[in-house]
């Protein structure tokens, strides 16, 4: 038996393929496996090759790496792709009917199960479409769990649709299951340990992480304009809307999404965009605006490939100086890069609540490995009581006489005034994108000006004394510390976990909290370590920059990739001389 297990599906876009993906992970995270699913598919309409691939084990790992072991493939296009990634002995399942392959095809041994998908689903009188359904009770078996294990996802995803709908998906999906069990039976070499996780768990993407910490924040509006990679959340936030007690709204571009949402914020509601590149270049105007009338507000930065369109659906970490430049004039923010789906979700909830505190924009700065891949996490870490802090917010009466309300009051302490919301008594003042004295009127005398700029950027020096240190990992006298942020921290930790087990002392350093940056704290890290190697997912070394600017450390050693594919463990310890 294997402790944990790589499968691949492949096929062309329309034949449910992510949608196969996505009930095998629910499968074993309710027989108590750890998952983790990615998927690689074309920015196209319809055909392409799309592909996700599920890692499941019964101990814990850190993301995808380059074995594969179950190959399933509802095409031929799907073998002469993927056939040299498998491992020696791999499994390949595939419908005769597309090809007859042989050894001879392949560049390792592996063993060929022929399974007659067409025939199948033509003697069940179910779509070609359905073929999906009938590896997934094939794959059940080859992974020797039980098939009740997968009817109980089958039975949750369509009961909604009827008893009779729920019942044919189980007579194909058990045909597939024992068609395996009659002609392969001996086919036991990937049959997994048992699952060990007894706590209920949920699986979830990147993007309704992002969601349901909002929601757990106290989110109650967000205007959000379709663009992958987040439109995850605009599910989830716009089908659970009503009973979530928010407001969704889809606005006609990215400018409109912004300044409803900055005026939803000044009306006292908890409001968040999500965008990606391209949607955020056009929301920077109202980022500043945010700036100026000092106004909370979060932004789910998606990352993608670029520059423009790029390659729309592949993943990229080039916008971490973007979100840290862009607007016109300066004022604080705070950026927060979460690495998995555990830390986007309380990344967010922080981010809510320092958006409050300090009047700022403040970024939750995802990427499309991020917000599509899919992870397991307990239950329990929804449940936690979250608290919500909203800062200076006056819900009362001011206590100030009418008109003479001091919104934007210089504070020399923090630079963080006292807010109103429209109707508070005695707390009226005005809102506009011109610089302002304390009321808020229009000034352009040139000591308020410089009395403004400074009130709003003591918010940076308050912020930077709560900054807290990057998380590490492994050891503390390290060899080699590898530095890195965001969603490549799974790659690089997981680098790290065999090359200790190999005897060598390694460390990670990775910036869930990447700015206002921790820079005494970077500086004590590295100081230690006879080799620093950064490790991101962009051309120029974005993380290096950052760092070499706010510490004079200067990281040489740079591993660097920008094929919009994620890294790999592999391909870090191939590097490596």
């Amino acid at each position: 038996m294997r402790d944990n297990v790589t499968w691949k599906i492949g096929g062309e876009a329309g034949f449910g393929i992510m949608s196969a993906g996505n009930v095998l992970a629910k499968t074993f995270t309710r027989a108590g496996y750890h998952i983790f699913a990615v998927n690689d598919y074309p920015s196209l309409i319809r055909g392409g090759h799309n592909v996700v691939s599920v890692r499941i084990g019964s101990t814990e790992f850190s993301g995808i790496n380059r074995d594969l072991h179950i190959l399933v493939a509802l095409n031929s296009e799907t073998v002469t792709i993927h056939k040299d990634e498998l491992n020696e002995n791999a499994l390949v399942l595939f419908d005769p009917a597309e090809k007859e392959w042989t050894a001879a095809d392949f560049p390792k041994s592996v063993r060929l199960l022929p399974v007659p998908l067409r025939d199948i689903i033509n003697n069940l009188h179910a779509d070609m479409v359905m073929r999906n359904t009938v590896v997934l009770g094939a794959s059940v078996a080859l992974l020797g769990a039980p098939f009740e294990a997968l009817f109980s996802v089958i039975h949750d995803q369509f009961i909604h649709k009827g008893a009779e709908v729920v019942d044919q998906n189980e007579k194909i999906a058990r045909a597939g299951f024992d068609y395996i069990k009659e002609h392969f039976a001996d086919a036991t070499d990937m049959h997994l340990s048992p699952g060990t996780i007894t706590e209920k768990q949920l699986v979830i993407n990147g993007s309704e992480a992002v969601g349901l910490g909002a929601v757990r924040a106290g989110l109650k509006f967000a205007a959000i304009y379709p663009m992958t990679p987040i439109n995850a959340i605009i599910t989830f936030l716009a089908d659970h809307a009503k009973e979530l007690g928010i407001v969704y709204k889809q606005p006609e571009d990215e400018i409109a999404g912004i300044t409803m949402a900055i005026g939803a914020s000044v009306a006292g509601a908890r409001s968040m965009v999500a965008t990606s590149g391209g949607g955020f270049a056009l929301q920077v105007e109202g980022l500043s605006l945010a700036g100026m009338i000092e106004v909370p507000i979060v932004i789910d930065l998606g990352m993608r490939v670029g520059p423009a369109t790029g390659m729309p659906t592949y993943t990229e970490q080039g916008e971490l100086l973007f979100a840290i430049h862009a607007g016109h004039g300066e004022f604080a923010r705070i950026i927060l890069a979460p690495g998995d789906v555990e830390e986007a979700y309380h990344l967010t909830i922080d981010a809510f609540n320092l958006a409050d505190k300090f009047q700022i924009p403040v970024f939750v700065l995802t990427d499309k490995y991020l917000n599509e891949s899919q992870w397991c996490m307990k239950l329990s870490h929804f449940q936690k009581t979250v608290a919500i802090d909203r800062g200076k917010l006056i819900m009362g009466d001011t206590g100030k006489p009418e008109g003479e309300f001091q919104r934007y009051d210089l504070t020399p302490a923090d630079g963080v005034s006292p807010r109103s919301v429209p109707g508070t008594k005695n707390g009226q003042y005005y809102a506009n994108s011109y610089e302002h004295d304390g009321l808020g009127h229009v000034t352009d005398q040139a000591k308020m000006r410089s009395d403004m700029v400074e009130k709003r950027l003591r918010k940076v020096t308050s912020i930077e004394a709560m900054v807290p240190p990057p998380k590490t990992y492994g050891d503390e006298k390290a060899e080699i510390t590898f530095v890195t942020w965001g969603t490549t921290k799974g790659a690089v930790v997981s680098a790290m976990e065999q090359m200790r087990h190999e005897g060598k002392k390694v460390s990670v350093v990775t910036y869930p909290w990447i700015y206002p940056f921790p820079a005494e704290a970077t500086k004590a890290l590295l100081a230690g370590s006879a080799r620093v190697i950064a490790v991101e997912q962009n051309a120029t070394g974005q993380l290096c920059k950052l760092i070499r600017a706010e510490t004079g450390i200067d990281i040489t050693e740079k591993f660097l990739k920008y094929d919009g594919r994620p890294w790999l463990p592999e391909e870090i310890l191939s590097r490596l001389q």
